[in-house]
């Protein structure tokens, strides 16, 4: 588990308080321990919890996060293996939005839900202050887009790095961008290679 400052830490669980949403019943969220490390500066924001992320407790781990951590599999750097080594991670909407139909599929968070955190995303951005922010998918881009622009410490500041929304349904987007799944995988792996070098240089300057 990250060691939070006491400002994370209780935003972590006012956020896990958090029933605002309706739509969202039963409130599906993750622990403080699905966080990652905020030694790095980086941060990754998703759009949403998967199902299977939910439920392991780890985020990252359905299909779609599969796609990303072996990205970063590929850079093969002995001390950042996983997502948790290299980003604090979060989400635009904090809790996981279960299908009406099916309460483990997925389905995409709606505006309103996105709206009720966006001021959860704004207190990590400003409390966190990053200095690169990797995104997937449209929801996350603009939310995070928004509130750098609101927090006047971040503006100029932080290098925000956007990547289409790896799950398979949305393959076709991906591929209107990229040649192929394989190429959209090697030019995140590429970001993430490039991230560690910049630690690698830090390290090395310290």
């Amino acid at each position: 588990m990250p060691r939070l400052s006491p400002s994370l830490l209780l935003l972590q669980q006012e956020i896990a308080r958090c029933t605002t949403c309706d739509s969202m019943n039963p409130w599906r969220q993750f622990g403080p321990d699905a966080s990652g490390t905020i030694g790095t500066g980086y941060l990754l924001v998703g759009e949403a919890p998967g199902y299977v992320s939910w439920k392991q407790g780890r985020r990252f781990t359905g299909p779609a996060g599969q796609l990303i951590r072996r990205a970063l599999r590929q850079v093969g750097h002995p001390r950042y293996r996983d997502l948790e080594d290299l980003f604090y991670m979060t989400d635009t909407v904090k809790c996981h939005p279960a299908a009406r139909a099916n309460a483990s599929a997925n389905r995409s968070p709606r505006r309103t839900e996105v709206r009720a955190c966006a001021c959860y995303l704004n207190r990590e951005l400003a409390i966190l202050r990053p200095t690169v922010v990797v995104t997937f998918g449209k929801e996350a881009e603009r939310a995070v887009a928004v509130a750098i622009g609101q927090e006047a410490g971040l503006q100029g500041l932080v290098r925000h790095v956007t990547f289409p929304h790896p799950s398979p349904r949305n393959q076709r987007t991906i591929l209107q961008a990229y040649p192929s799944m394989a190429a959209f995988e090697l030019a995140i792996a590429g970001t993430f290679h490039t991230l560690i070098k910049r630690l690698e240089q830090r390290r090395r300057d310290a």
